[in-house]
């Protein structure tokens, strides 16, 4: 049992990745083992820890079951943030693509493995859902702020996007990434569909090839509405990685002129006390003279008394 911080954090792995319906169960009877342990603070800790969503849950296990496939994930997002500035800056593209490329293949491996692990625990695998464990990953991979949850491999709750900056990075790097959350969000706008009534009338079966096809149709008809969703989403963050450029663009201006107006100030100010400091120097030298030509004066004077004495 836990005794030390580093027992505590193999416990809470445990604990985050076992089974979602025991969670409560486990997290009150390992709050009771610290107690009895001495350990009243990480008692009142581990009582005060919040159940994971299924969607946390999932990517839990996925870090359990898919070690090497999160592995690659992280691996991934993490050459991609390394090489977002110079790809930027217009150096390393090609290597950045080819990390979000790998890092967007073992994401969607991932999304099917996680709806998987969902069916096979009884939960519901549905379209928001694994939109919503799809988002976690891109966390994961590509936001420095889930840093810490992918070091410890567990989720106590579902992650953030990644934000606009990272975003913007990856527009400008010519890959574009799918705002999950925005599309979850827009999902969640849309009334969901009316549940209706069974009929009591036995539908008649299709031909089967005729099923075939249809569900052919319909999966390409989808794959290209998501295509259009895709598009318009990377136009969206287009226009905004333009727009933020454009202000970017006139900052800069607006800084150079400062710069060009303080240099000419200072100069300026230069020139005059250069000026200032030669025309004390003027004065200075003038004062000297006077004072020496004053001296002569009193002197000449001294004379001409002494001349008109020894005249009388």
């Amino acid at each position: 049992m836990a005794t030390r911080r580093q027992d505590l954090d193999v416990e809470l792995e445990r604990l985050y990745r076992g089974p979602l319906g025991e969670f409560t169960k486990a997290r009150n009877d390992l709050a009771k083992q610290l107690r009895k342990l001495g350990s009243p603070k990480e008692a009142d800790y581990v009582r005060t820890l919040s159940k994971p969503t299924p969607s946390a849950w999932a990517v839990n296990q996925l870090f359990e079951r898919e070690p090497a496939k999160m592995d690659t994930l992280l691996a991934a997002g993490k050459r991609a943030r390394a090489g977002q500035r110079e790809a930027v800056s217009g150096r390393g593209a090609a290597a950045l693509r080819e990390s979000l490329q790998s890092a967007r293949g073992v994401m969607d491996e991932l999304r099917r493995r996680a709806g998987e692990i969902l069916r096979e625990s009884g939960s519901a695998a549905s379209r928001a859902m694994l939109d919503r464990i799809a988002t976690d990953l891109q966390a994961l991979a590509f936001s420095p702020a889930a840093a810490e949850a992918a070091s410890r491999r567990w989720l106590s709750r579902d992650l953030d996007p990644p934000g606009f900056e990272v975003l913007a990075g990856l527009q400008l790097a010519g890959a574009p990434v799918v705002d999950l959350a925005t599309r979850q969000a827009k999902r969640a706008e849309r009334p969901e569909p009316k549940h209706q009534q069974p009929s009591p009338v036995v539908p008649i079966a299709k031909p089967p090839a005729r099923d075939a096809a249809r569900e052919v149709r319909e999966r390409k008809r989808q794959e290209a509405a998501e295509r259009a969703r895709r598009q318009r989403e990377e136009e969206r963050i287009r226009r905004r990685v333009e727009a933020a450029q454009e202000k970017v663009n006139q900052a800069r201006g607006e800084a150079e002129s400062l710069r060009q107006h303080a240099e000419k100030a200072e100069k300026t100010a230069a020139d005059a006390r250069r000026q200032a400091d030669a025309a004390e120097l003027a004065a200075r030298r003038a004062r000297e003279k006077a004072d020496r030509a004053a001296e002569r004066l009193a002197r000449a004077q001294e004379e001409l008394q002494q001349a008109r004495g020894d005249g009388s």
